[in-house]
């Protein structure tokens, strides 16, 4: 039976530092896998379309927010991410996934495709200011994508174990993380 530790977070909470500081801190190996790989890997003329992922500014949102719609083919590649995660668990492999769940049924999916092993449901959060200043310094973030995400992310969630990156560093909220799944 694999360990599966989920990150869950807004854009710019902390997830991708917390996830490299499990791998490099675990006991064993674990690999990472990321949402933004697999958004990654879609066509470019799918970067911002209706099908895939959409990403629209909300009018007279101040400060600016930028609203992400999830079409037929996100969905598809969202569901099939997570497939591909349990097939990776169903070989044994331990891994740390990172993640914006922003559909309703995100959560549960993970629970059914990866039923056969070990997950752990992580909230990594942060203050809203420090994900925009995160954002801002990013330079490759959509402003105002983080504030849409940030009372969006977490609604409805069940979590294992909460993370705040405000008050942790990424090596040690990934030694609480691993110490409490014993990886």
């Amino acid at each position: 039976m694999a360990k599966v530790v989920i990150l869950n977070g807004t854009s710019s909470s902390g997830k991708t530092s917390l996830a490299r500081a499990i791998q490099r801190l675990a006991n064993g190996p674990v690999l990472r896998v990321s949402m933004d790989d697999f958004l990654e890997m879609m066509p470019p003329r799918f970067a911002n379309d209706d099908e895939a992922f959409s990403f629209r500014q909300v009018p007279n949102a101040e400060p600016a927010e930028v609203e992400i719609g999830t079409g037929s083919y996100g969905e598809a590649l969202m569901r099939g991410m997570r497939a591909s995660i349990a097939a990776l668990a169903d070989q044994g492999l331990d891994l740390v996934v990172d993640d914006v769940m922003l559909g309703a049924d995100d959560q549960a999916h993970y629970r059914d495709v990866l039923a056969e092993h070990c997950v752990t449901f992580i909230g990594v959060r942060c203050a809203l200011e420090t994900v925009e200043r995160r954002e801002r310094d990013r330079g490759d973030r959509d402003i105002g994508m983080a504030r849409w995400q940030f009372t969006r992310v977490h609604a409805g969630r069940d979590y294992d174990l909460e993370v705040s990156t405000d008050e942790v560093s990424p090596d040690e909220g990934a030694r609480v993380i691993l110490d409490a799944v014993g990886m």
